[in-house]
């Protein structure tokens, strides 16, 4: 695992510009009441926030989830890492940053609905890492899946291929590295112990977005479901987790769906590119969910 501030320069952040000190100050003290009805409710469409809003709104989920002051979390580095992370997103058709906020928002509203921490289903810690990896858990992707990927010897199937889960790797990597650049580490408040655990609870939710690794714990998913979810057993917590970041990924398109029928034609094409493979990557058909 990383180091606290260390320096990572690598093709993402040398691709893209500089968050600027201004850019953290134009969030932190933005002027709008950031209040949407039904925001906290599951019915809630993502979409429906302007663009420019959502960096704030990611923050107003890290206090309402009382992150900031439970892990004492400076809010000018949170806000920094936040938009560094939106400036990680390409302009992909799905998976880009509002697709990352529509993750996350799923992650606050089972964290907020279900009262996961309060009944003690998972810690504290592992909500806050919950709601970073679905923040993070795309970042940088390139439209494709991982057999593509390899199919095709990409740079990202050589770095990663011995180990599988390519692409999740990738972005577990670009999440650290984020987390390393100057001034973006908010986690640097947490003792060491606990810093360590986040940076594993992260890996291990960033990667169970494979749907590989998914079909690999089903059948214990299962048995665990069948025989009663017990907080004790290691185990059992992650298999809770990676249900959830399974669960947040796919909501996504049971939103879309439901946007749709409502006679979007943005949605549409967003959907059709998904299903045919046209304008989120090269490679038609190579796409994951």
């Amino acid at each position: 695992m990383p180091r606290r501030g260390v320096s990572c320069p690598t093709e993402l952040m040398t691709y893209h510009m500089r968050v600027h000190d201004q850019d953290v100050a134009d969030v932190l003290m933005c002027p709008n009441p950031h209040d949407y009805p039904n925001f906290d409710d599951f019915s809630f469409t993502p979409r429906k926030i302007l663009h420019r809003e959502l960096p704030c709104f990611v923050l107003k989920m890290f206090e309402e989830l009382n992150f900031i002051e439970e892990f004492r979390i400076k809010k000018d580095i949170l806000t920094r890492f936040i938009l560094y992370v939106k400036k990680g997103y390409r302009d992909l058709p799905y998976h880009n940053w509002l697709h990352a906020f529509s993750v996350a928002h799923f992650a606050y509203l089972c964290l907020k609905n279900f009262q996961l921490v309060e009944k003690g289903y998972i810690s504290k810690l592992e909500a806050l890492a919950y709601l970073i990896s679905c923040l993070c858990h795309d970042i940088d992707h390139r439209g494709t899946t991982n057999s593509f990927q390899q199919q095709s010897d990409s740079v990202l199937a050589s770095l990663y291929s011995s180990e599988g889960s390519v692409m999740e790797r990738h972005h577990l990597s670009q999440t650290i590295c984020t987390l390393n650049t100057e001034g973006c580490n908010f986690l640097e408040s947490l003792n060491r112990d606990d810093y360590i655990k986040c940076l594993d609870l992260i890996k291990d939710m960033i990667l169970a977005t494979d749907l590989a690794i998914h079909y690999r714990i089903h059948s214990k998913q299962s048995a665990m479901a069948l025989d009663g979810y017990n907080k004790n057993n290691a185990e059992h917590r992650y298999f809770l987790c990676s249900l959830l970041m399974t669960c947040a990924i796919f909501q996504i398109k049971l939103r879309l769906a439901r946007e749709q029928k409502g006679g979007n034609a943005d949605l549409h094409g967003i959907l059709h590119a998904r299903r045919y493979g046209k304008g989120d990557g090269k490679g038609a058909g190579q796409y994951d969910g």
